[in-house]
């Protein structure tokens, strides 16, 4: 009974170590993916600053 507990406890961290790795690596994706639209500047024919809200053609 206790290697079956034991091996359970274990597929259970592993699973769990499986689904951090995952998901810390699905959030870099979507990090990378910020940072490649803000250099291609998507929103740059807008006219609009991004910090300042006035704009820039009067």
């Amino acid at each position: 009974m206790k290697k079956v507990t034991s091996i359970l406890a274990v597929a259970v961290m592993a699973l769990g170590m499986a689904t951090f790795v995952i998901e810390n690596t699905a959030n870099e994706f979507d990090f990378m993916n910020d940072i490649s639209k803000a250099l291609a500047c998507d929103d740059c024919s807008t006219g609009t600053p991004p910090r300042h809200g006035k704009t820039l053609i009067s």
